[in-house]
């Protein structure tokens, strides 16, 4: 396989990620970055990255029942839900452990799937923004440029968001 693959599918990943912080609605971020984190596993596993594999597919898994918690089962045990994700993330993401690098896609999971968890946009894009320094470091040791390069311009883009809509939050906390 030509190593350029790998790189070329974090670029379309990176796309998708970066399109979804400018996306109004909470609904639509969550399912724009879960079309991303499906294709950031399938560079991960291309490059022998399985830490960061695995726990994009908790990730994945953490985001549809984020997206689903005003719903059923979910929403009556929200908490739990939460709890219990979470504790399989860390679980999971120690037994593939490898070095201390493997570590950092698990903080990154838990703050960019964690923030789905939240109610306002404003909160969800903060908390991706901090997740986001976890899977830098990852992926330029893990030799993923593309996403690395990519992780930067997630930054970017969250914080020109975070400004975009700032005038929507403080018109909000006047209202309240």
């Amino acid at each position: 396989m030509h190593p350029i693959i790998p790189q070329a599918v974090g670029i379309l990943a990176v796309a998708a990620f970066l399109f979804s912080y400018q996306l109004k609605k909470k609904r639509d971020i969550i399912i724009c970055n879960t079309v991303s984190r499906c294709l950031y596993i399938i560079q991960y596993l291309l490059l022998g990255a399985i830490s960061g594999a695995v726990l994009d597919v908790l990730g994945v898994f953490a985001s549809i029942l984020a997206e689903r918690s005003r719903t059923g089962f979910i929403s009556r045990h929200r908490a739990a839900t939460v709890i219990i994700t979470n504790v399989a993330i860390i679980a999971i993401g120690l037994l593939l452990y490898e070095s201390p690098y493997s570590l950092l896609p698990i903080a990154g999971v838990l703050l960019h799937t964690g923030a789905f968890w939240l109610s306002s946009e404003r909160a969800v894009r903060r908390l991706s923004l901090l997740g986001s320094p976890f899977w830098l470091v990852y992926n330029i040791h893990s030799r993923a440029y593309g996403s690395a390069i990519g992780d930067i311009l997630t930054m970017l883009s969250i914080i020109i968001a975070m400004i975009k809509y700032r005038g929507q939050y403080e018109s909000y906390r006047k209202t309240e």
